[in-house]
């Protein structure tokens, strides 16, 4: 029984990532991975400014600082929603 606290931390999830015209992309991590690093390695894929983009779960915004384990995501795989905002600038 020693061994369960590794086995929890070591824990994996595959997040499916689906954005407004239903393209989908996958990431897997940790359970215990900040949300960010999935974040960002999405806006990297997709060509755009991370802080242009919102995430969400069952209707609820995700936070960067928050983790699988803290959304009390369950199962091998959770499905997050993303949209993008466009952002004007006025000179």
């Amino acid at each position: 029984m020693a061994d369960a606290p590794t086995e929890e931390v070591n824990e994996t999830i595959t997040l499916k990532v689906r954005d407004q015209s239903g393209e989908e992309m996958f990431f897997k991590v940790k359970k215990t991975t900040k949300l960010t690093k999935m974040m960002e390695a999405y806006a990297k894929r997709r060509g755009v400014p991370s802080n242009s983009l919102r995430f969400s779960l069952d209707g609820e915004r995700i936070g960067a600082e928050d983790t699988p384990k803290m959304l009390e995501l369950e199962g091998a795989t959770a499905t997050c929603l993303v949209s993008e905002t466009q952002y004007v600038m006025h000179t």
